[in-house]
This record gives C-alpha cells, sequence and structure tokens, in this order.
C-alpha cells in the first residue's frame, strides 16, 4: 500500500463509480462520494478528460466515461485465452468429482474439443483433442447451437446432415429444434447414448462478453452408470453449471441485471 499513488488512487475510483450511472455524476457529486475537494478532483478529471477516458457535457455539467475505456477493454477481452482460462477448473473438478471434464467449442459446423481431463475410466470413449464430432448427436454440440438463428440453424445441418449413430440419435430437425429451444430454456443439454451407446455427456454453455455462447463445459460419464442412476445427473449439471458461470465471468460476461419496476 505504500507504494500507491493517491491522485491515481482517486481516478481509478472516479472511474468505477462513473461506470455505475449512464446519466452521468457532477463535479459536486464525484467530490462527495469520493472525499476529495472539488479542486483537486477537477484536476483529475480534467486529465482523465484530455486522454478520452471521460467525458464531460457543459451544458449539464456531468461527467461520464469515455469512449477509450471501451477500446482498452475489448483489447483486453480480445487477448483472453478461453483455454487457459478454462484448463485449471477442469483439473480442479476432476480432481474434486474423479470425473471427466471437456471443453468444446463450434468450428466449421462440427464440435472440436480444444481441452479435456480424463479419468481412466471415459478415456476411450470420447473423441481427442482436434478430433471433430456431429452437432446433433452431442450434449456439446447442442449447446453450442442452441442458441443459433434459426437460418444459420439450418443451414448446418444442411450442409452436416442428421446422421443416426446410434438408435437415440436424434434424426429429425423438428425433434433437434425442440431438443434445442429446450436446452436453451434449462441451461444444459443431456446426450445419454445418443453419439455413442456407451456414453452419456451432459454439457452447459460458457457466454463470452458479447453474451453469446463461446463454448461448451461437458463431462461424460459411462451410460450405464447413469441408467442405474438417474438422479445423479442433476447434482453433476448443477457442478457444471457453476462452474460454467465462473469461467464465463473470467472471459468478460456479465450476467443482465434484473430491471427494476
Amino acid at each position: 500500500m505504500e507504494y500507491m499513488v493517491p491522485s491515481v488512487q482517486r481516478a481509478i475510483q472516479a472511474l468505477e463509480i462513473l461506470a455505475t450511472t449512464a446519466e452521468g455524476l457532477s463535479l459536486a457529486e464525484l467530490s462527495k462520494r469520493i472525499g476529495v475537494p472539488k479542486s483537486t478532483l477537477f484536476r483529475i478529471l480534467t486529465t482523465l478528460k484530455h486522454n478520452s477516458l471521460v467525458n464531460h457535457d457543459e451544458q449539464r455539467r456531468r461527467f461520464t466515461l469515455g469512449i477509450k475505456l471501451l477500446d482498452w477493454g475489448n483489447v483486453a477481452l480480445s487477448r483472453i485465452d478461453l483455454k487457459t482460462v478454462a484448463h485449471p477448473h477442469l483439473v480442479r473438478m476432476a480432481h474434486e468429482t474423479k470425473q471427466s471434464y471437456y471443453l468444446a467449442i463450434l468450428d466449421h459446423y462440427e464440435v472440436i474439443l480444444i481441452d479435456r481431463v480424463d479419468t481412466l475410466e471415459i478415456w476411450t470413449m470420447v473423441a481427442r483433442l482436434g478430433q471433430r464430432s456431429p452437432v446433433h448427436a452431442t450434449a456439446s454440440g447442442q449447446v453450442l447451437i442452441s442458441d443459433l438463428r434459426p437460418d444459420v440453424l439450418e443451414k448446418i445441418i444442411k450442409r452436416s446432415g442428421l446422421k443416426k449413430y446410434t438408435p437415440r440419435t436424434i434424426t429429425s430437425f423438428k425433434k433437434l429444434k425442440q431438443r434445442l429451444q429446450e436446452v436453451k430454456e434449462c441451461g444444459y443439454s443431456v446426450a445419454d447414448a445418443e453419439y455413442k451407446p456407451d456414453l452419456c455427456a451432459l454439457a452447459v454453455p460458457i457466454f463470452d462478453h458479447h453474451s453469446r455462447v463461446a463454448a461448451a463445459l461437458m463431462m461424460a460419464l459411462p451410460h450405464a452408470r447413469t441408467a442405474k442412476n438417474a438422479k445423479m445427473l442433476d447434482g453433476m449439471i448443477e457442478v457444471l453449471k457453476q462452474e460454467a458461470a465462473k469461467i464465463s465471468q473470467e472471459i468478460g460476461y456479465q450476467e443482465p441485471k434484473d430491471e427494476i419496476e
């Protein structure tokens, strides 16, 4: 703390306070909130304004955040490596639960795994890193395409088809759309023996700073285990949701704020 510069700390406080209001604040209001004299704060705000970090509406006599902060934020977000952020979460979950976890993205109309932490029980059942899987028959794929526009979804299905892999595979476009609506509403997908007869997969979305589905966080179990104990899935889905929420926040996602009536 002894190396902190008071004027820089006050500038940061001013920016943080301005970030909480769209209407902006007057010099007097900011001075009162930060607890510094108006003359001192005015010099700080003038410096921030000169560097496009705050705007000053001279007619309304109010300060607001400047566009430069948006530029900086976008640069920071673009440098975030999803795999680097998510990997420690996968390792910790695998260690704590003794289950297998995966990170998947959508690439050229197919699912591709970009990270994995396996148990020996699951190692041979799931595609290797870089290998591709169909969107319609996998939990990750269903999550990744659940929020797509109808025309984009139709384009993907026309190109990739709805190949039948097991008796449980969805091969009807109507049924697929119904499943995707369910996935979107409940926030997760369960594909039990839909791609491989011996595999049950659970997946939830990871959202980026644009509130778009950026990736899917998935866990895999032997079908035989889930067939004997269907209730076990509820707890595992909750674990996935909680961890995906943390990863989403780390890559810039912000939960929508409830509107105050």
